[in-house]
C-alpha cells in the first residue's frame, strides 16, 4: 500500500502507570509474556500492506529504539518498505518538545511531504489490539471522507475517560466528545485516525498557529466533525487501553481467559534476538513446580506453584513459593519460601526468601530491578521505585 503512511504516537510518559514508565515509555512496556505494547500496532501495519511507518518518539527513548530497530521483525527493512523514528527537533529542553499529539505531526510534515501519499494512518503506540487496516482504509476512500475514525462499543462510565463519538446511520460521525461528564453513546475512540493528506496538513498547520492544547483528539477532531466530513468505523473485537496501572494488570488477566473477550497474540512480531528470546530454551518445571491457568515464556525456571499469572522469559520460581494473580517480568528471580499475589514485578527484580507480597485488594508495582529482602512482608496497594531495597 504505497499511497498511504502511518504515523505511530509512541513517545509519551503516562503518570497513570507509575514506576512502569519511570525509564520507558509506555509503548515499550512488556506485554503478554513475550511482547511489547508497541509490537501489536507494528504487526498489525505489516500485516495490513502499509510500507512507510514513522514512529513519533519522545520520552527516554532508548528502550524502545533498541526494541524496534530498522524494524526487521516487521519486515521494514526492505527496498520499498521503511520505518523512521521522528524525535522532536525544536527547542533543547524537554518541555521545548512536543506540546501534544497535533504538534508531533505538525514537527513532522517533513516525513508526509517525502512520500506524499493520498492518506495518513494516525494511530497510538500505547494501546493492545489487533486490526486489518484495510477495510478502515477502504471505507474511508469509499466515502471520501476527511477523517475515519475507529470507535468500539464499550461499557462507560459518568464522567468518561474516553472520547465519545455519536454516529449516524449512514456511519457519519455527527458529533464527537472528549472525556464529557455524562456520554451521550457507548462509542469510544480507540485512537486510530485515517486522514486524507491534505485535510492532516492544513489542520495541524492552522492547530500550531491557534491551537492551545495542540492535540489532534480535543482539537482537531471536532472542528473536523463540525465542519468537514468525518466517519465512523466499528471495531467490535479485543481492545485494552492499558491505563492506569490496574487496567495494564486487568489486561493480563483477560489473557488467561478460556472465553470471553481478549486479545489475540496469535501471530504477534517481536525482536526475538533482545533480552535472548531466540536462544531461550523450553520452559522447565521440576517435579514439585506447577502452573495452572497461566502463561509462563521459554526461558523460566518453576520449582514452585504459580497460579493464574503471566511469567515472562528467564524468570525463576524457587522450591516452596506460591506466585498467584500476578504478572512477572523477565528475569525475576522469587526465592525459596516466598509468597506473592497481585503483584506486577518488572524486569530484574528479586524477591528474598520467605517474603511476602500480598496485594490485597489492590496492586503491589515493583520498579525495574527492587530487591526484597529475605522475611520482608509487603501489603495493600504500593508501589516501589526502580533499583530500591526494601526490608
Amino acid at each position: 500500500m504505497r499511497d498511504l503512511v502511518a504515523m505511530v504516537l509512541a513517545g509519551g510518559r503516562t503518570d497513570a502507570l507509575g514506576v512502569l514508565t519511570e525509564k520507558r515509555p509506555q509503548s515499550a512496556i512488556p506485554f503478554g509474556g513475550m511482547f511489547r505494547v508497541i509490537d501489536f500496532v507494528l504487526t498489525n501495519l505489516a500485516e495490513s500492506g502499509v510500507e512507510k511507518v514513522g514512529i513519533l518518539s519522545q520520552y527516554k527513548p532508548l528502550s524502545l529504539m533498541d526494541h524496534v530497530g530498522i524494524g526487521r521483525p516487521w519486515d521494514y527493512n526492505g527496498r520499498t518498505r521503511e520505518l523512521s523514528f521522528l524525535p522532536p527537533y525544536q527547542g533543547s529542553k524537554e518541555i521545548d518538545w512536543y506540546k501534544g499529539t497535533a504538534d508531533a505531526v505538525y514537527q513532522n510534515l517533513h516525513f508526509i511531504e517525502r512520500h506524499k501519499p493520498k492518506d495518513v494512518l494516525v494511530l497510538s503506540g500505547d494501546h493492545v489490539y489487533r486490526m486489518d487496516y484495510r477495510p478502515l482504509i477502504a471505507m474511508h476512500r469509499e466515502k471520501k471522507a476527511d477523517l475515519t475514525m475507529v470507535f468500539k462499543p464499550i461499557e462507560v462510565s459518568s464522567p468518561c475517560r474516553f472520547g465519545i463519538g455519536v454516529v449516524g446511520k449512514n456511519g457519519r460521525v455527527l458529533r464527537y466528545f472528549e472525556k464529557p461528564e455524562v456520554p451521550e453513546s457507548n462509542l469510544v475512540s480507540l485512537t486510530i485516525y485515517c486522514f486524507r493528506r491534505e485535510v492532516l496538513e492544513e489542520q495541524v498547520k492552522e492547530n500550531a498557529r491557534t491551537g492551545k492544547t495542540f492535540h489532534i483528539y480535543d482539537e482537531i477532531i471536532p472542528q473536523l466533525v463540525q465542519h468537514g466530513k468525518v466517519y465512523g468505523f466499528i471495531f467490535r473485537r479485543g481492545w485494552e487501553y492499558l491505563r492506569p496501572v490496574s487496567a495494564f494488570y486487568d489486561a493480563h488477566m483477560r489473557l488467561l481467559r478460556v472465553r470471553g473477550e481478549k486479545v489475540s497474540m496469535e501471530r504477534v512480531r517481536t525482536n526475538l534476538e533482545e533480552e535472548g528470546l531466540a536462544e531461550a530454551p523450553p520452559v522447565y518445571f521440576s517435579s514439585g513446580g506447577v502452573a495452572t491457568r497461566s502463561l509462563v515464556a521459554p526461558g523460566s525456571m518453576i520449582f514452585g506453584g504459580v497460579r493464574r499469572s503471566v511469567v515472562f522469559p528467564y524468570v525463576r520460581v524457587e522450591e516452596d513459593t506460591f506466585v498467584a494473580e500476578s504478572v512477572v517480568f523477565h528475569r525475576c528471580h522469587i526465592a525459596r519460601g516466598a509468597r506473592v499475589r497481585r503483584a506486577i514485578l518488572d524486569k530484574g527484580c528479586f524477591i528474598g526468601e520467605g517474603a511476602v507480597l500480598d496485594g490485597g485488594d489492590g496492586l503491589i508495582v515493583l520498579g525495574k530491578g527492587v530487591k526484597v529482602m529475605d522475611g520482608a512482608v509487603l501489603k495493600g496497594t504500593m508501589e516501589i521505585l526502580p533499583d530500591r531495597v526494601v526490608g
